[in-house]
């Protein structure tokens, strides 16, 4: 029995001339940016460490973590890769900043503030919203497999003297 073919909707209309996807990234990013990078929980803020180099470090490094948790989430297998990574990092990250000395409450606050939970958008989070961040960072998955961010085992110890 021959199936018919598929064929475009006929309500559906291009986007206006010179937006695109582009300025339509541009419209929704800014509050699904700043939605995802501000949680809730006031345990996931990070407590200066005394050195504020290491401060930024932390804080970029958490930014990146959070990007690759939250698009890598749609496939399985690269969100356990990525959140398993994430814990090694976490492990690395806690025990150079014991071994500077780093107060212990400092520790647990980075260690929460980077939970996988932490990272991962609200439950109610629009998928729309999501997928917007997605194509706005559109070489994620590059940069996760070049390791072209702030991976904290390896570039923590430079804040440290």
């Amino acid at each position: 029995m021959p199936h018919p073919t598929p064929t475009a909707a006929k309500s559906a209309s291009p986007p206006p001339r010179g937006e695109g996807l582009g300025g339509h990234l541009r419209q929704t990013c800014g509050g699904l940016l700043l939605a995802l990078t501000l949680t809730t929980p006031a345990h996931t803020q990070i407590i200066p460490t005394g050195t504020p180099a290491a401060d930024i470090i932390l804080t970029q490094g958490i930014a990146d973590w959070r990007l690759f948790v939250t698009c890598s989430a749609l496939d399985y297998q690269t969100n356990w890769h990525v959140v398993n990574e994430l814990y090694h990092d976490i492990t690395a990250a806690s025990a150079i900043l014991k071994a500077n000395n780093v107060p212990d409450d400092a520790i647990a606050a980075f260690a929460a503030a980077a939970d996988p939970e932490a990272l991962s958008p609200p439950p109610d989070t629009p998928f729309a919203n999501v997928l917007d961040l997605c194509l706005a960072n559109k070489d994620w998955s590059d940069r996760w497999v070049d390791q072209a961010f702030t991976v904290l085992g390896r570039d923590l110890p430079k804040a440290f003297p």
